[in-house]
């Protein structure tokens, strides 16, 4: 299903980027295609080269790390374990972590409602009847800890979280989520026609059929 990635064709993907956006909106995404294509020799060569064309590392960390919201923990270990061999940080802690305060949860749900809010602006509270019919511990986690503790996160802006989680979507074609963070992308100011571009750039990683769904739920999007 993936192909063989040179780094002439990354250079010259990242080279068509809309100037209006920073490298990282060309980086970010792709190597989020990459994880979610479980491509990791295409991973550290994307990671070597955001990291060349001085995307931050912290970043580039940001974007691994939410990688588990959608491609569950082993997508995200595999990578962040590329990401330390890349970098050579390895070794930054020893023991185990703390736990969270109670200020820590009531902040994560703070920030996580207002983002959903801003995100899916009047169609918020149908979402939230929606998850409730069949799950309101999933509302709970997508809000507490997808929204809040994971993409409220500094280091990476959010947009560039969405669009990254459009990569990630299109390679694994699930078609409603994807619909819906399309829809969420484009409330927080990304243009159609760089979602469009990250769509195709995950060429490399799905089918051509997953390309054409993608495209096709843009363009109903911003038509609708």
């Amino acid at each position: 299903m993936t192909r063989l990635l040179e780094r002439r064709t990354v250079r010259r993907l990242s080279q068509s980027l809309d100037k209006e956006r920073g490298i990282e909106y060309f980086y970010g995404p792709f190597l989020s295609a990459a994880i979610a294509g479980r491509d990791d020799a295409a991973a550290r060569l994307i990671m070597t080269m955001a990291l060349d064309d001085d995307v931050s590392p912290r970043s580039i960390e940001e974007i691994i790390l939410q990688s588990h919201l959608f491609l569950g923990f082993p997508a995200m270990i595999e990578a962040a374990r590329i990401f330390a061999e890349v970098t050579g940080d390895g070794g930054k802690a020893d023991g185990l972590p703390g736990a969270y305060s109670g200020k820590d949860c009531r902040d994560w749900n703070r920030q996580g409602t207002a983002k959903i809010k801003h995100i899916y602006g009047p169609a918020f509270d149908r979402l939230v009847g929606y998850i409730n019919s069949f799950s309101p511990q999933i509302l709970t986690w997508m809000i507490n800890d997808g929204y809040g503790q994971v993409l409220s996160r500094p280091g990476a802006a959010f947009p560039l979280r969405e669009l990254s989680v459009i990569a990630t979507l299109t390679v694994t074609s699930y078609e409603n989520q994807l619909g819906a963070h399309i829809r969420g992308t484009l409330n927080v100011g990304v243009k159609s026609a760089l979602i469009r571009k990250t769509m195709r750039n995950c060429r490399f990683f799905c089918t051509g059929d997953n390309i054409r769904t993608a495209v096709h739920i843009l363009d109903k999007a911003v038509t609708t």
